[in-house]
């Protein structure tokens, strides 16, 4: 990415259970897990986790510094071991969940606009404002 870039990233997943209910303690000691490996990830800049009760949608957002450092988050390590099991604590997804945008380093995206990127990408596809692992976009001008 050029410097002065990271890249952030939402995901928005609704569970299949209230966070309370005793079905979702093994979601909940793997997100703490997760959020301590992110901490510590290469490439890690910053992150959020948390549940809306009424909707019981989970929604994260995070920035890294760069695309390759976010996907290898992803798909390795503890992550990856529980992305493995996201059927047994979310329901199945009808639209996109996930959303990738360049911002400005130093930039901590809102609920917002993360919201608004997600829904940027579900009604146009991946563009260079939102876009998913799949379909990478540069950042601006690199």
């Amino acid at each position: 990415p050029m410097p002065g870039h990271h890249l952030a990233q939402m995901n928005l997943a609704t569970l299949r259970h209230r966070p309370d209910d005793p079905r979702m303690v093994g979601f909940k000691l793997g997100a703490h897990r997760i959020v301590r490996a992110a901490a510590t990830a290469p490439g890690h800049v910053w992150n959020e986790q948390f549940a809306q009760e009424e909707t019981a949608r989970l929604i994260t957002r995070s920035v890294w510094e760069s695309f390759d450092a976010l996907r290898d988050f992803v798909y390795s390590g503890v992550h990856a071991a529980y992305l493995k099991r996201t059927a047994e604590w979310f329901l199945p997804a009808t639209a996109p969940g996930l959303a990738l945008w360049w911002v400005p380093a130093g930039e901590i995206p809102t609920v917002e606009d993360a919201l608004a990127r997600l829904e940027t990408l579900r009604a146009h596809g991946p563009t260079p404002e939102a876009f998913d692992f799949a379909h990478p976009h540069a950042a601006a001008g690199a």
